[in-house]
């Protein structure tokens, strides 16, 4: 795949390590401003999104969602982080700075200087992974344990209290205080998705001390290479049904990704081909539209009964040519 889901996220190890408390869209942003940094980069540069692909990367689809935009921003410019190295207790902030271009349609996005040791000219104690895998998670939990996970996978394990794992993954003291509450509501959930949407397949088992379960013991690995290819092939399938002008659109290949990834490859396949017979102007807008909204639903229905129908006819024809020839 050629979009920026292959682009890759770089982090020094003290940054994933950092406490702090985001939501999945705002993880989303600074995952894809942190992968547009180059190794050489000696600076954070001004980044500028469209802000239709913004949007579009950072799954935001409902009405109101200029505004929305503008408070995750907003949010980010205030939100603190915590990293701790050594004897050194540092805190800061995500963002220095949003701007908004409305007539052009453009966002212009600054790095707070402070993060610079922890993103730029990163050459040891640091974890990269392609920013496909964090896209399309929907836990802020899934996101952050990803992160957690990901940086220990060569070890193929990793152990936490359960106290720190919810200091890391910002569950505040009085949330989901009960095991079984944190268990469903954070470590399933967030299982779920880094086994499907991740190329991490992960599980956990639990230590007790005395009759508390005090520790959770994760086992990370990579997901066979064979399940990633035969995705890959599948999308690539997929990719070619689209009208080749439009092929490369990052907003139509995004859609095709989380469509694919959250409702598989049927699904896609006929709002495409729907898409490629219906649509007579904007197709990127029709197509995620359809894909949305599953428009293909009863129409592959009729196109089923339709060539049922035409199928019954040839037979009886054939039928029928057969008793005169006797």
């Amino acid at each position: 795949m050629s979009s920026k889901e292959n682009y890759l996220v770089s982090k020094s190890n003290d940054l994933i390590e950092a406490k702090y408390r985001l939501s999945v869209q705002e993880q989303r942003l600074l995952a894809i401003m942190i992968s547009d940094i180059k190794p050489d980069d000696k600076d954070f540069k001004k980044y500028q999104y469209k802000i239709s692909d913004i949007l579009e990367w950072i799954n935001i689809e409902d009405k109101g969602f200029y505004k929305k935009l503008r408070e995750i921003t907003r949010r980010l410019l205030s939100r603190t982080l915590t990293i701790k190295q050594d004897n050194v207790l540092f805190q800061t902030n995500w963002l220095a700075g949003a701007k908004y271009y409305f007539k052009e349609g453009v966002i212009e996005l600054t790095f707070h200087p402070d993060l610079k040791p922890y993103l730029l000219q990163l050459q040891k104690c640091f974890t990269q992974y392609a920013l496909r895998n964090v896209l399309e998670l929907k836990s802020k939990y899934a996101f952050r344990l990803y992160e957690l996970l990901k940086q220990y996978q060569s070890i193929g394990k990793r152990k936490f209290s359960v106290s720190e794992l919810r200091d890391l993954l910002g569950v505040e003291q009085g949330e989901l205080k009960l095991w079984v509450h944190f268990k469903t509501r954070v470590l399933e959930i967030a299982k779920r998705e880094i086994n499907q949407k991740t190329d991490l397949e992960i599980n956990y088992k639990t230590e007790k001390v005395g009759r508390r379960i005090e520790y959770i013991i994760f086992s990370i690995r990579a997901q066979s290479r064979e399940q990633q290819n035969e995705q890959n092939e599948r999308y690539d399938v997929l990719l070619n049904l689209v009208p080749e002008k439009y092929r490369e659109l990052k907003t139509l290949k995004s859609a095709i990704v989380k469509y694919f990834k959250k409702k598989g490859f049927e699904y896609v396949k006929r709002n495409i081909l729907y898409a490629n017979e219906k649509a007579e102007k904007n197709y990127r807008a029709y197509l995620i539209s359809a894909l949305r909204e599953d428009w293909a639903a009863d129409w592959i229905d009729d196109q089923i009964i339709e060539k049922q129908s035409e199928e019954k006819s040839l037979q009886a024809e054939l039928q029928a040519k057969a008793k005169l020839n006797k």
